[in-house]
């Protein structure tokens, strides 16, 4: 019989508190009779013994409804109706060329004039002209009339609702709001971090696309992004690479461990390279403005390093799962957003199938183990991510598995030197003149690939389709590391 169960207890966890957050999320349970399933369950393992587990598991199922009863527990702002409302831009805009796109959260809203002011724990959409600007963590207030996030129920709207967005707003004119400060300190230290670290970019040899590029992969703003460049990303299957999450943490991940490895020439020199891999990640974060998905890719990749510190992938799953089960219980919607599973995801990937087949394929030459572990961790992010992005957008980049261990292996060196650019003197221009030079064969590379007839094609499965094929691939998986092929030898006939 396999150990594996028993020796990751927390994914078994996991999987139980996110069926309990998905019945939340699906249907309507009331919050006192979640929270007394809590309690009598967990009693239950308590006293008895052929069954304690099968309560427990119930105790963390009925606590994930709880979580997800008691999230979004005010009543959303109504959709049509001219409401004012108090605001916070949360995450930095997407440029569309004459328009800009901003996430704001909703913290007070009450109808026009009359009311009182209700707590909302929503967010919405605002759509601004290029008179209007707005940055990351400021306050404002505005009175407008919500309109719905689209005309149909697509895959679109289902993201959005999942990430709690209720509608969407315009602001054409700067005389339409009230500015009334900024978020808490850290966030503003966060905004002006990424801005200087945009000014240090615009300083620099770089311009154009490949300024663009840079200041896309380094600080997050795609501001001077062209609508093509977009669209050849988008087509290529590469798109990831466009906005900081997973992809540009796991870059900056691995090359910290890379950089950082003399540490351990010290005494206590792997707590040291633990946390100062650690220190890196949420540096290079707070410059692109703490960007929620890239916070979220944050905490991942903390809980990976110190979990590979400890040399065991089921301690590594453990770690994994606990924070997934954070995270959820913080925040219960995570479980329909496509971010947050794509992380889960590609973390796993890597713990489940990248570190074995690297440490399988490892030999004496360190750049030789680079180049293989950057082509392996691509090709299964690539394959793992797959059905999820066929689920919720309906398209499948089939050069995206080719191309991307190209995009990711360039990604190394981009986000390497064009993160050195902002930091040291201008002066030194041959470091942006190769922050350049990687962004154009960048571009080129995606350019080239979006022209391919067969670079992508239409394809949605449904949810079930996802979990019977991550199932199978990892009951395939297992099955191969519990019987290894035997080795044999073949004698010549006598």
């Amino acid at each position: 019989m396999s150990t594996t169960p028993a020796r990751t207890p927390m994914l078994v966890l996991l999987v139980a508190f996110a069926a309990g957050v998905a019945i939340g999320v699906w249907t309507q349970v009331p919050l006192w009779c979640a929270i007394t399933c809590i309690i009598i369950f967990y009693l239950l393992s308590l006293r008895l013994r052929q069954a304690a587990r099968v309560a427990l598991l119930a105790a963390f199922v009925a606590a994930g409804v709880a979580a997800a009863e008691s999230e979004y527990r005010h009543a959303a702002p109504p959709i049509g109706e001219r409401i004012a409302m108090l605001l916070t831009i949360d995450d930095n805009p997407t440029d569309h060329g004459t328009w800009r796109q901003y996430s704001a959260k909703v913290n007070w809203y009450r109808a026009e004039g009359k009311g009182v002011w209700q707590h909302a724990d929503r967010r919405v959409l605002i759509s601004t002209g290029s008179a209007v600007q707005l940055a990351a963590g400021e306050r404002f207030a505005l009175v407008t009339k919500l309109r719905p996030l689209a005309d149909s129920t697509n895959s679109y709207v289902r993201l959005m609702q999942a990430r709690g967005y209720v509608g969407r707003a315009s602001i054409y004119t700067p005389k339409s709001l009230i500015r009334v400060g900024e978020q808490g300190s850290l966030r503003r230290l966060a905004g002006r971090l990424q801005r200087w670290a945009v000014a240090r970019l615009e300083a620099s040899a770089l311009k154009g696309d490949r300024l663009a590029l840079c200041a896309a992969i380094a600080t997050g703003r795609k501001t001077e992004m062209s609508a093509q460049q977009r669209e050849n990303y988008t087509l290529s299957g590469s798109a990831h690479l466009l906005a900081v999450s997973g992809l540009h943490v796991a870059i900056v991940f691995v090359v910290a461990n890379l950089l950082l490895r003399w540490l351990t020439l010290f005494a206590r020199g792997s707590q040291l390279l633990n946390v100062a891999v650690v220190a890196v990640v949420w540096g290079y974060v707070a410059m692109t403005g703490l960007a929620v998905s890239a916070v979220r890719a944050a905490l991942m990749f903390s809980a990976l390093q110190f979990a590979m510190a400890n040399g065991s992938s089921y301690r590594s799953g453990n770690i994994l799962a606990t924070v997934a089960m954070v995270m959820l219980a913080v925040r219960p919607s995570l479980i329909l957003d496509v971010s947050f599973q794509l992380s889960v995801i590609a973390v796993a990937a890597i713990i489940y199938w990248s570190v074995p087949l690297c440490a399988n394929l490892r030999t004496r030459n360190p750049i030789l183990n680079l180049l293989t572990s950057t082509v392996v961790i691509g090709a299964v992010c690539t394959l793992t991510t797959a059905p999820l992005v066929a689920h919720w957008f309906g398209r499948v980049a089939m050069v995206g598995v080719v191309l991307n261990p190209l995009v990711v292996l360039l990604g190394y060196l981009l986000v390497t030197l064009a993160v050195a650019t902002i930091f040291v003197p201008t002066s030194w221009t041959w470091v942006a003149q190769a922050a350049g030079a990687i962004a154009e064969a960048e571009n080129r590379c995606v350019a080239v690939a979006a022209q391919l007839d067969w670079s992508h094609f239409t394809l949605r499965i449904e949810w079930w389709a996802v979990a019977i094929i991550y199932i199978v691939a990892i009951a395939i998986t297992e099955i191969g590391r519990r019987n290894p092929r035997k080795k044999s030898l073949s004698l010549p006939y006598v």
